[in-house]
C-alpha cells in the first residue's frame, strides 16, 4: 500500500474548528507588516498559511491562552510539504518566557487538535520548524540566561526574518 502524504491545505482542513477554515494561499494569512519578514527564492514553495492566533482569539477556550501567531506550508525542492510555525514577537530578554509559553502551548495544541499539521511539522528540518521573528531589535545576548532557556526549550533565539531557499 502506498502511503499518501498530506498537503498543508489538507492538514489544515483536518484540524479542529475554527482553524480548519483558516487556510489562505501563499502568505495571505500573515498580516501585511509580517509578510515582508518571510521570504522565499521561489514563492511557489510557500503553499499556504494560517493565522492561528486570529482563528482562535474568539474561542472562549483559547481567548486567554498564549497563542502562537502563524502556520506556513512550505514545499522544499525535491521534498515533501512541511509545516513551519512563526511567532512575530518582541525580542527582549523580558519576553523570552512569554515566547516559551507560546511555544509550549502550540505543541500541546498541535497534539490535541491538529495531528496532521503536527506530522507535517515533524517532517520539517528542525531549524525551521518553529521560528521566532523579532518584531523589533534583537536584544537577547547569545550567552545570557534567557538564551540558555530558549535553547533548553527547543526553540531557537529570535531572528530578524525567515529566508527560505
Amino acid at each position: 500500500m502506498v502511503r499518501k502524504f498530506m498537503k498543508f491545505k489538507e492538514a489544515v482542513r483536518e484540524a479542529t474548528a475554527p482553524v480548519n477554515g483558516a487556510y489562505f494561499p501563499g502568505k495571505m494569512a500573515l498580516e501585511n507588516r509580517h509578510r515582508k519578514l518571510v521570504t522565499c527564492k521561489d514563492t511557489r514553495r510557500i503553499t499556504g498559511s494560517i493565522d492561528l492566533d486570529r482563528a482562535l482569539a474568539k474561542e472562549p477556550k483559547y481567548a486567554n491562552e498564549p497563542r502562537w501567531d502563524y502556520g506556513l506550508g512550505y514545499q522544499p525542492a525535491g521534498g515533501r510539504e512541511q509545516a513551519i510555525w512563526i511567532e512575530v514577537h518582541s525580542a527582549e530578554t523580558s519576553e523570552v518566557s512569554a515566547v516559551i509559553r507560546k511555544f509550549e502551548w502550540l505543541r500541546d495544541w498541535l497534539d490535541e487538535n491538529a495531528d496532521q499539521l503536527r506530522k507535517l511539522t515533524e517532517s520539517a528540518d528542525s531549524d525551521i520548524r518553529y521560528i521566532w521573528i523579532a518584531s523589533n531589535r534583537l536584544r537577547i545576548l547569545p550567552h545570557s540566561r534567557q538564551a540558555k532557556q530558549l535553547s533548553m526549550s527547543g526553540i531557537g533565539g529570535p531572528k530578524p526574518n525567515l529566508k527560505l531557499p
